[in-house]
């Protein structure tokens, strides 16, 4: 599905020419025929043989000409696009630095009249097909059912020689968006752990086993009553519950061990394994953990420890697992000179920041003390990954005006070696948090590339996913941002409703006519459902604060729910579900 507002914007923001305008280069198809076919290797890999046929699927959408897979056994021609390495590339006589490659990066490269695409393995040469496709031909991707494919009489390319290589090597959008569609998110360039990437899209980068909070699997509650020693010691007494554990205990790392042993023979997939604190305080106050923890200034101090000695017990038998633990709330902070091994990953957290203004430069001490924890990490920690978040977990159909900071913050991670990069979202079954699609198109492109023209990318997504509605929806974009410009307010991850950003009747009429003008205006009712879903969060705060009552308020809860559930929202917040919140709010 797409619309005719978005083409003109598309062709002038790609590479790529068609429909007729004369660009010297090389000429894949015209008038819905070629003389090209695309080659692999016999023995090619399952991703490139996927590549392949993607290329075939949309340069047959694109241009009318179904162009031919065929191997390498087949004689050289003249015309040839040619993916991953094959006996036709080394013909060529091209070098080929393909160690630079990674697992993702690729190179796009014109030949005489032939186009090269090889890539790293397993992912890189079917990105290098995306990039393509996006880049040069102008397909667009914005959600699952949302998608952009030009029509060209003419399909030509010019002299390309291009390299690519992403920021980060694991990258994660964590919104339901992106999960939904294993091939959404493999066009999207995405290879983390949550997706359903399978062979055919390269697989994943990373597989965690378990994913993280780990502490109560690897030494079970159940020990308490024989063994309280295991448990932290807090206020004078062994405690028990949803608490961290006693990591001076040599018996605690005895059992850690086996645990871990253990999980990596029931889950060979598993790349990481995580060993990382519960998601609560509670640690440990024995004398020798508080010993080690007040010496190194930091409770950061024992969980290193612990995690090395685990690390370098499994390192012989198993090289290629790495340890992952969190730098996260009370261990956010490195320790003076404890360090991580070369095979343990430092995952920090940035969950107490700010996130209406770029974590680097924001005046807020929280947001202060997270920079300088980030710096520190970077010179200790040998790989870097960071947990962000990007959604109020408190309130998912709330307005979040951090749209301004995406790309301010995830350069600053780029910056200071994070390689590694999970942005959280509202990863509810059903989805559809407040500007979900949008926000999470927008982070995909950040961390393939963090200097990406992310005005170019809001813009193409508004035009093409709210198409003529798509100028009052950034007008309302606009008007909940400049609210935290101009004000200076700051946006937390659990922020009330009462917030002063939001809770404002100017704030909220303006919003009201802005999508009142979108819903008119909106081209069917397909957009015009889209325009009343980005609607939801300024109805969700009149409800939530009180602003309507009596009947007006039962018909304006009707109409949120109706709209929400031909949505598929299942949940109002991280922990509770839409149907719960309606009968809280007098729903009838």
């Amino acid at each position: 599905m797409y619309h005719a507002c978005i083409l003109l914007l598309i062709a002038l923001s790609v590479n790529a020419v068609g429909g007729g305008i004369a660009m010297a280069g090389v000429v894949i198809a015209e008038r819905g025929k070629s003389d090209y076919s695309i080659v692999i290797a016999k023995d090619a890999i399952p991703s490139e043989r996927y590549a392949a046929e993607e290329l075939q699927r949309y340069i047959e959408r694109i241009s009318g000409a179904k162009l031919p897979i065929v191997t390498d056994e087949q004689p050289m021609r003249k015309r040839e696009i040619m993916l991953g390495e094959n006996g036709h590339t080394k013909k060529l006589r091209i070098k080929l630095d393909t160690k630079k490659f990674g697992t993702d990066g690729f190179i796009i490269r014109t030949v005489g009249e032939s186009l090269v695409i090889v890539g790293g393995k397993p992912r890189g040469t079917l990105y290098g097909v995306y990039a393509l496709l996006e880049e040069k031909f102008g397909v667009r991707w914005f959600a699952p059912d949302v998608e952009h494919v030009p029509k060209f009489d003419r399909l030509e390319l010019p002299s390309l020689n291009e390299m690519q290589l992403p920021a980060f090597e694991y990258r994660e959008v964590f919104w339901t968006e992106m999960m939904r569609d294993a091939d959404f998110a493999a066009r999207h360039r995405l290879n983390g752990q949550h997706y359903r990437l399978t062979e055919k899209h390269g697989g994943r980068a990373v597989v965690f086993y378990p994913f993280v909070h780990s502490f109560d699997a690897l030494i079970p509650r159940e020990l308490f009553k024989e063994h309280p020693e295991y448990f932290p010691l807090i206020g004078g007494k062994r405690v028990s519950g949803y608490v961290q554990r006693c990591l001076s205990n040599p018996n605690v790392l005895k059992l850690a061990i086996e645990k871990v042993r253990q999980w990596i023979k029931e889950h060979p997939e598993a790349t990481i394994i995580d060993v990382s604190q519960n998601d609560t305080g509670n640690w440990c106050q024995c004398e020798n953990c508080k010993a080690l923890d007040d010496s190194e200034g930091s409770p950061s101090a024992s969980i290193i420890r612990f995690v090395n000695a685990i690390a370098e017990a499994v390192e012989k038998e198993y090289p290629h697992i790495r340890i992952e633990t969190l730098a996260y709330t009370y261990s956010r902070k490195p320790p003076r000179t404890l360090r991580p091994r070369h095979n343990v990953i430092i995952r920090l957290c940035s969950i107490e920041c700010c996130f209406s203004h770029p974590l680097d430069g924001c005046p807020s001490p929280e947001n202060k003390r997270f920079v300088e924890d980030t710096k520190a990490w970077q010179k200790v920690a040998p790989i870097l990954y960071v947990w962000d978040y990007t959604t109020n977990f408190a309130h998912y159909i709330q307005p979040f005006p951090n749209l301004d900071v995406l790309q301010a913050n995830v350069q600053f991670f780029s910056k200071h070696g994070v390689v590694g990069l999970f942005e959280q979202g509202n990863y509810s079954p059903g989805g559809n948090g407040e500007m979900a699609p949008l926000r999470s198109y927008l982070l995909a492109k950040l961390l393939w590339n963090p200097n990406t023209d992310i005005k170019r990318h809001m813009d193409e997504f508004l035009n093409g996913y709210y198409g003529s509605a798509a100028k009052p929806i950034r007008a309302y974009i606009e008007l909940l941002h400049s609210r935290v410009r101009e004000k200076g307010y700051h946006a937390h991850i659990y922020d009330a409703p009462t917030a002063p950003y939001i809770n404002d009747d100017e704030f909220l009429n303006a919003a009201e006519k802005l999508f009142d003008e979108a819903e008119n205006i909106a081209a069917d009712d397909s957009i015009r459902f889209r325009v009343q879903v980005a609607r939801l969060p300024i109805w969700y705060v009149k409800l939530a604060t009180n602003r309507v009552k009596g009947e007006e308020k039962q018909k304006l809860l009707g109409r949120f729910l109706e709209i929400a559930r031909k949505a598929g929202v299942t949940h109002i917040s991280e922990g509770r579900g839409l149907d719960a919140w309606a009968k809280q709010m007098g729903a009838m």
